[in-house]
């Protein structure tokens, strides 16, 4: 009877699992009703995000005394 809960008991605890993964992918609670993907924060409702792209965007390219080596090798930017 030891042998057969050695078997038995990893099977059943994955099949739980298996069942749990299925209920929790099939969850619909937090969807969206439409489907749409997320509109972006607007000036009233976040308007230091604004502030901070704008800041971001503007930085200077760093000086010549603190560029990288120039024996490194600069690979392309991912887009």
């Amino acid at each position: 009877m030891g042998v057969l809960w050695v078997v038995v008991l990893p099977l059943l605890l994955a099949g739980v699992g298996v069942v749990f993964i299925a209920i929790a992918v099939n969850d619909r609670v937090d969807a969206d009703p439409d489907g749409k993907s997320r509109r972006l924060p607007t000036r009233r409702e976040h308007p230091l995000y604004h502030l901070h792209m704008k800041i971001r965007s503007s930085r200077k390219p760093p000086s010549s005394s603190r560029a990288p080596d120039q024996g490194v090798a600069k690979f392309p930017k991912r887009r």
